[in-house]
């Protein structure tokens, strides 16, 4: 393995891929460091499953390079299938199987199995071993599917959308085992979610994709520290205004103006005072939800 796959081990460059005429995703230069990780996110249509369909070799792209943990894919999917762990949005174990089944089918695809973290997690997750698939429910389908992904001490764990229809408990313990598993193992994670307060959670980095393009990709506390909502009160509706340098999105509600900037400083609300009729301005913080719907919206709003 050379020196850039040891520091990142999931590399996209200048990846796109299309469906027909349609372009899925577009030209995307992505890197993710070793041990940390990247929360990948964007509406439904983004491109987001598209990406990691390619990046397990699932799907082919049409132009670029992909590597993760020094495996070109699709070329070499074989041999990245033991430094692999895939947990898609959907179980696909076998629904006739008991889990113990489940477990010794997947072992034999590995011959570097885990046994000692099998049962780790067997307990960690409360797992019946003799429970058929299709009686498991949501939440303990989820919980083998990981199982089955992180036994064999992958590199590279990839989760697309793992804990879809959860409820807040199940997630709970669904966010805990993952994050027991992967903090031990330094392990380097891609995990897709809507559900924003879990990236916020997980995530070192996120990664916003809209449109098939990559809108930003950047550490999630230097993002929430640097991109800050203004609120003005202003003097009169209708006149004109002037917006700071930085801007990403703003709204006008009556005379209550929000201003989403970027790259915040105390001159762009400077800049609002001195060149505006504003009576009350505010500065407001952001989680990780607000941050991305305002990025998004600002951007439709440029096409």
């Amino acid at each position: 393995m050379n020196t850039a796959a040891d520091e990142f081990p999931i590399v996209l460059q200048n990846v796109t891929r299309r469906f027909g005429k349609a372009i899925a995703v577009n030209d995307l230069s992505l890197r993710v460091a070793r041990g940390t990780t990247l929360g990948f996110i964007g509406l439904n249509g983004a491109g987001k499953t598209t990406t990691i369909r390619m990046l397990v070799g699932l799907l082919k792209p049409h132009a670029g390079r992909i590597t993760v943990a020094g495996c070109s894919i699709p070329n070499q999917r074989d041999a990245v299938k033991t430094k692999l762990g895939y947990v898609p949005d959907r179980p696909t174990v076998y629904q006739w199987m008991r889990v113990q089944q489940a477990i010794e089918f997947t072992r034999s695809f590995y011959p570097n199995w885990n046994t000692h973290r099998c049962n780790e997690l067997m307990k960690m997750f409360d797992l019946d071993r003799n429970k058929q698939a299709k009686h498991l429910s949501k939440g303990q389908a989820a919980k083998l599917s990981l199982l089955l992904a992180l036994c064999h001490d992958p590199e590279v764990l990839i989760l697309d959308e793992p804990t879809s229809g959860f409820d807040p408990l199940v997630r709970e313990e669904f966010l805990e085992g993952v994050l027991a598993v992967t903090s031990e193992r330094q392990q380097t994670v891609l995990f897709s979610s809507h559900t924003l307060s879990d990236v916020q959670r997980l995530a070192d980095s996120v990664a916003i994709m809209h449109e098939g393009k990559l809108l930003l990709h950047s550490p999630v506390d230097a993002l929430l520290e640097k991109t800050k909502r203004i609120r003005a009160v202003l003097d009169d509706e209708s006149a004109s205004r002037q917006t700071p340098p930085g801007m990403i999105f703003q709204q006008l509600r009556g005379r209550e103006w929000t201003i989403t900037v970027q790259n915040f400083t105390s001159e762009q609300v400077e800049f609002i005072r001195s060149r505006n009729h504003v009576s009350q301005v505010d500065v407001l913080d952001l989680n990780l939800d607000d941050v991305f719907k305002d990025f998004v919206r600002g951007k439709k709003e440029t096409v």
